[in-house]
């Protein structure tokens, strides 16, 4: 039994190649989605101890997170467990960081919001996700920010909580190019924020629209992953290392 950590393309894609060569696994979401695969599937917060009782009580052998880059508190449960299995990281193609006047790399998102202060960029349109409100609320709640976000119940309801104006949401998701160009020239913010989500967030779609329409970029780095970790991005490896 495999136990995949899900939720993203990647791992819809590591779903598939077990199923192709008809391995047990188990797929684990944070929240409850729309799952087709012929795993078993799971869904809510998994805690250290739980994650160890799966694996005890399953006869899990290897671990496979295909997590969202930026779900760190994930990514160090699962390193941090007890059980004596490998622990692999498939992971999602990253372009390499892009060195232009237009373009800055953050470590965290105080950093982003000292940056934003020190050029006194006074509107702000965040792309970088509804759990993210709370922590870019000392910017938010002095000057005009419009979040995107997935326009879905959960979603609406955690910008809510936050008390984030109803008004300033814009709903969608990443796009192509020519799209998020329009969105940028729509909202004409100081600056835009995103994450680096890679390939399958189309980070390089948003970076190249941001500079076509001369405004600057915030991007946040990924997280960096415990070396305890087996990381992969091609079947061929996943395959090698589960084998």
């Amino acid at each position: 039994m495999i136990l995949v950590f899900g939720g993203t393309t990647e791992g819809k894609l590591v779903s598939s190649i077990l199923e192709a060569h008809s391995v047990l696994y188990t797929y684990s979401t944070k929240t409850k989605v729309a799952f087709s695969g012929k795993g078993r599937y799971i869904s809510g917060v998994m805690t250290k101890t739980s994650i160890e009782d799966f694996c005890r009580l399953h006869g899990v052998t290897h671990i496979i997170n295909a997590a969202h880059p930026f779900a760190e508190n994930l990514h160090q449960t699962i390193a941090s467990i007890s059980v004596n299995i490998p622990l692999i990281r498939f992971e999602r193609a990253f372009p390499i960081r892009v060195s232009h006047e237009l373009v800055t790399y953050v470590n965290s998102f105080e950093e982003a919001i000292d940056f934003f202060e020190a050029q006194q960029y006074k509107t702000l349109l965040s792309l970088s996700g509804v759990q993210t409100i709370e922590k870019l609320a000392r910017y938010w709640k002095q000057n005009k920010t419009w979040f995107r976000i997935l326009d879905r119940t959960t979603s609406r309801s955690i910008a809510e909580k936050a008390g984030f104006p109803k008004s300033q949401l814009v709903f969608g998701f990443p796009q192509e190019e020519k799209e998020e160009i329009k969105l940028f020239k729509r909202y004409k913010p100081s600056v835009i924020l995103t994450k680096e989500s890679g390939a399958n967030g189309k980070l390089s779609e948003k970076i190249n629209a941001a500079i076509k329409v001369q405004t600057p970029i915030v991007i946040l780095k990924k997280p960096i992953l415990s070396n305890l970790y087996i990381c992969t991005r091609t079947k061929e490896e996943l395959l090698k290392y589960i084998q």
